[in-house]
């Protein structure tokens, strides 16, 4: 079984690019041979979540939207029949409506063997105090005590997704200051977590100290590998024998995503029997599902009966005499019946699939013939979409980090400046979200 865990920096553009290259995104999907895909800062509201989005063919998918600002933050947790969750929450981490829950950072489905939890943990913007800085402890801690709940519970667990913390000196380049870009309380949030959690990658990759997963978009950072490793898969220790590898992928183009993704990969994992979705599934909310031929079609319609020309009751007719004009209309009649009657054992033919279809049409059909969602590119030139030319930053500070050279402590300086997208939002922050003064 395969797990992709990747942060697009907005699915809408990725999707396209799925598209140009792979005919649709179940083709993407089918390209990595994935059971599971988790993906963060989807970035789709979820009055805009369309059926051709979230009703994959083959896979059922669970979102979580931002509450707090449209367009913002938002993780997609795709899983492919057989793989489907028993259950599945949004936001779960704090009371449902703290400010944890509001910003979609979190998908748990529940696949039998393991507990899966999808993350897109804030950003503290390069601060070191203030609302932003406590949010994202918060998160960490209510992260870790949801952790404890299912480990208490006797489940295993698996958190995948953008932890916007590198886990060691190692996880950065050289050029840059580890302890300059993370305070101790950031640094002591993510070890805390992985007490009982195992860091995969680093499990198999144990003295690796140049593969990274985000770079700066706005250099030329990632032709030079300047990055840092934030995006994770950590199991507990009941799954560590059941990994069959876990790698950083290095073959989808930097335009999709200023993020690399880690495909993680687990060997004798049951099937899950089938199942009616649970509340969070697409499948629910766009009211799909695999139906009968039958039921495409509509109900059978039972033909009308025949029709036979009412006598007088107790009244028989007497036929009329051979050679006479009565007989030659009668005759006429019985070789011509008029409309809407048959001839004596002729049953009235059935309404024809197209009038049964254009009158007993119902949504659910698109569930089973669904248009290919590659429709929606009529318009698109053929060229791939960067993430960087149409994505819309909040702005809030917790926008993704922009990697700016700057060597260590000594000359960490954080550029305070956001730069305004086309769109009139704030895009990518600058030096600020990874460094600040030593």
């Amino acid at each position: 079984m395969k797990i992709l865990v990747w942060n697009i920096n907005s699915l809408l553009p990725t999707v396209r690019n799925m598209e140009l290259k792979h005919g649709s995104i179940e083709g993407f999907f089918g390209a990595y041979g994935a059971d599971i895909v988790c993906l963060q800062e989807a970035k789709v509201p979820e009055a805009k979540l369309t059926k051709e989005i979230a009703c994959i063919q083959g896979f059922e998918s669970f979102w979580a939207h931002s509450r707090e600002k449209l367009g913002y933050s938002g993780v997609v947790t795709f899983a492919a029949t057989g793989m489907s969750p028993v259950r599945a929450e949004a936001d779960c981490l704090g009371s449902g409506e703290s400010d944890i829950d509001r910003e979609g950072r979190v998908v748990l489905t529940d696949h039998e063997a393991f507990v899966l939890i999808n993350i897109y943990a804030p950003n503290a913007g390069g601060r070191t105090e203030g609302p932003r800085f406590e949010l994202k402890l918060r998160f960490f801690q209510a992260l870790q005590a949801k952790c404890e709940s299912l480990r208490a519970a006797g489940r295993e667990v698996i958190i995948v997704g953008d932890l916007n913390i590198a886990a060691s000196p190692k996880d950065v380049h050289p050029k840059f200051s580890y302890e300059a870009i993370y305070t101790a309380e950031e640094q002591g949030a993510l070890q805390t977590l992985l007490t009982d959690l195992t860091d995969v990658w680093r499990l198999r990759h144990p003295e690796e100290a140049s593969t990274f997963t985000v770079w700066e978009e706005r250099t030329s950072a990632r032709a030079f590998n300047e990055g840092v490793r934030i995006d994770y898969a950590l199991c507990s220790p009941g799954l560590l024998d059941k990994v069959s590898s876990c790698e950083v992928l290095g073959d989808l183009p930097p335009k999709w995503s200023d993020h690399a993704a880690l495909m993680l990969e687990l060997k004798d994992i049951p099937a899950i029997k089938p199942h009616k979705p649970c509340t969070l599934s697409s499948a629910k909310r766009f009211h799909t599902g695999q139906r009968s031929v039958a039921t495409l079609f509509g109900a059978k319609r039972p033909a009308p009966p025949c029709s036979t020309p009412k006598q007088p009751e107790g009244a028989s007719k007497q036929p009329s005499p051979p050679g006479s004009k009565e007989a030659a209309q009668e005759l006429s009649q019985a070789s011509h019946p008029a409309e809407g009657t048959s001839r004596p054992g002729q049953m009235q033919s059935s309404p024809s699939i197209a009038a049964m279809r254009a009158d007993d049409y119902s949504p659910d059909v698109d569930a089973f013939i669904r248009p290919s969602s590659s429709q929606q590119l009529a318009a698109l030139p053929e060229q791939q979409v960067s993430t960087a030319e149409t994505e819309t930053k909040s702005s809030s500070g917790d926008d993704k980090p922009v990697l700016n050279m700057v060597a260590g402590p000594a000359t960490a300086d954080a550029c305070a400046s956001s730069e305004p997208s086309a769109t009139g939002g704030k895009r990518q922050k600058t030096m600020q979200s990874f460094f600040r003064r030593a």
